[in-house]
């Protein structure tokens, strides 16, 4: 496949160097472009695509070849092109000058043919090796970015399925267990009227356990998908686990939440309330408290979902934890995982 032409830009305000250093790169294969001022080196470099730059340094003191170089790297579209000075001054201060300003190399006049030849191959290549790697990277970027979203998405899918899942559960021991215990006890408290003091003795211990299960099953309906969250949102969903908290366990549970609180999509309210019961959860296995609080605040366009508790923490006897070690146990793992694909943090 044949190759395309090396862009070469030759910047020299001496029109008999630029006659000599064209007809040099022309020979040799390379697409010369002339430029005789640093104003027009600018203008050109910013509409043609450039391989390498050869610029003289003492040009118009208004932009001689350094400043020129200066204004090539300050733009965006010139920034990656390589610059070799190409010079007959030699003094050191001026050549500290030129690789300050962005120089790949320095060439001083006369030159050796070969050897500038060699210095435009190597660095119209590297030019191009950086060029390509740097399209490589930004094109890889962009796929993490989209793989980045994806899991994302993946996870409020997930987590969403799960909702959905527990709410038919709950939808069903609604319509079913719990009718028909429901039921059983109408029933065994109509037929009690007819019975002696004993039997009505066993009946009433029966109904007490009947009344027991179906408190049970009710917790369990609103554990696994309660409709408050969905019919008067996040923070009213968060107040009812906090008491149901109380009741069901036994342990001293609050729910604070500031107002006025942003409206949430109603997917976001789920996950945030899955968070928030799986942490509630590890306070009443783990933490050995006897308080806890929910707390529910927004500050600075974020949304902050806290536990708290005055346990004995994640560390045993109150021992120090290693952060990589913090989350490894009671299901924070995944809540932590989830969240950074999220945008959260834990």
């Amino acid at each position: 496949m044949e190759m395309t032409p090396r862009s070469v830009l030759v910047v020299d305000d001496d029109p008999g160097n630029v006659r000599t250093v064209g007809s040099l790169l022309k020979e040799s294969g390379y697409q010369v472009h002339v430029a005789y001022s640093g104003e027009l080196a600018l203008a050109i470099a910013q509409e043609v695509p450039l391989d390498l730059i050869l610029l003289d340094i003492l040009m118009s003191p208004a932009m001689d070849g350094i400043e020129t170089c200066r204004c090539l790297k300050a733009h965006p579209l010139t920034r990656r092109v390589p610059v070799i000075f190409l010079t007959g001054k030699e003094d050191e201060e001026t050549m500290i000058c030129a690789f300050e300003a962005g120089g790949a190399d320095y060439v001083k006049k006369p030159f050796n043919a070969p050897v500038l030849l060699a210095r435009v191959r190597t660095h119209t290549e590297l030019g191009l090796l950086s060029r390509n790697l740097e399209q490589a990277l930004i094109q890889r970027t962009q796929e993490l970015s989209d793989a980045n979203a994806k899991l994302r998405q993946l996870a409020i899918e997930i987590s969403l399925i799960e909702e959905r899942e527990k709410k038919r559960l709950a939808g069903h021991l609604h319509d079913s267990p719990m009718q028909k215990l429901a039921l059983a006890q109408m029933q065994i408290a109509s037929a009690g009227q007819y019975l002696d003091d004993e039997s009505d003795q066993l009946l009433e211990s029966g109904l007490e356990l009947l009344r027991d299960a179906l408190q049970e099953l009710r917790f369990l309906q609103f554990e696994l998908s309660p409709p408050l969250l969905y019919q008067e949102g996040l923070a009213v969903a968060l107040q009812w686990l906090a008491s149901h908290a109380r009741q069901r366990w036994g342990i001293a549970m609050g729910f604070v939440g500031a107002q006025p609180l942003p409206a949430l999509d109603t997917d976001l309210a789920i996950i945030l309330f899955q968070f928030a019961r799986e942490l509630v959860y590890n306070v009443v296995k783990h933490a050995k408290a006897s308080h806890a609080w929910i707390r529910l605040d927004a500050q600075n366009g974020e949304i902050r979902l806290m536990v708290e508790d005055n346990g004995q923490g994640i560390g045993s006897n109150n021992s120090p934890v290693a952060a990589e070690e913090k989350y490894s146990g009671f299901g924070l793992f995944s809540i932590r995982e989830r969240l950074l694909l999220l945008g959260g943090l834990l």
